[in-house]
């Protein structure tokens, strides 16, 4: 059960994660009004320091070590390429290489959400 509940908990971090993104984004493409507000800011960092706790948590419940499942090796890589990414998209002032970036993260978020699902490694 403990796993189940932690498993469902990082999922819904992962998705208000997404969601978060995808607005602060698109915010930043138009006024960047939103992407600049402290508690958007604050919420989207919250946010993500518990989809890593709750990674970690599941982790540790299901005793897995990461280096173990191929899988799980390349996910941890598509997260930390996810994460450059998203700080291409932050601090560029080129628009051409921010949606370049986003691109390539919404990719990334695609093979991670694949790899989740499959437990199939497709490069390891």
């Amino acid at each position: 059960m403990e796993y189940i509940a932690i498993k469902h908990t990082h999922v819904l971090f992962a998705l208000l994660s997404i969601i978060l993104f995808y607005t602060r984004t698109v915010s930043r493409f138009m006024s960047g009004k939103l992407a600049r507000n402290k508690l958007v800011f604050i919420g989207s960092h919250i946010v993500d320091t518990l989809l890593l706790v709750s990674a970690v948590a599941l982790l540790v419940v299901a005793n897995i070590n990461p280096l173990q499942q191929p899988w799980l090796t390349e996910k941890i890589v598509l997260v930390i390429a996810y994460i450059g990414l998203g700080f291409v998209v932050a601090k560029s002032t080129q628009f051409k290489t921010q949606v370049m970036a986003l691109t390539a993260a919404t990719i990334s978020l695609l093979l991670i959400g694949y790899l989740a699902g499959s437990k199939a490694s497709f490069l390891l």
